[in-house]
């Protein structure tokens, strides 16, 4: 099968590492009851790796680097 692009690309694969660490802060948040904050946590840290895919299927690199910023 293949692979998206954004797959092999070592940006993308941190930003899934990252993302894991996040969430189990989320967890702990939410156990605290921090309820709105570890939604809000939950939802920028999903925008890190989906900005990094959706840039990806960019023709120009200059276009790519707009959704990196």
């Amino acid at each position: 099968m293949d692979s998206f692009r954004f797959e092999n690309m070592d940006i993308w694969k941190d930003a899934i590492s990252i993302s894991d660490m996040l969430f189990d802060y989320a967890d702990k948040a939410e156990e605290k009851r921090y309820y709105k904050f570890a939604e809000q946590l939950r939802a920028a840290t999903m925008s890190i790796s989906n900005n990094i895919a959706e840039g990806s299927g960019s023709f120009s690199d200059k276009e790519f680097a707009s959704f990196l910023n």
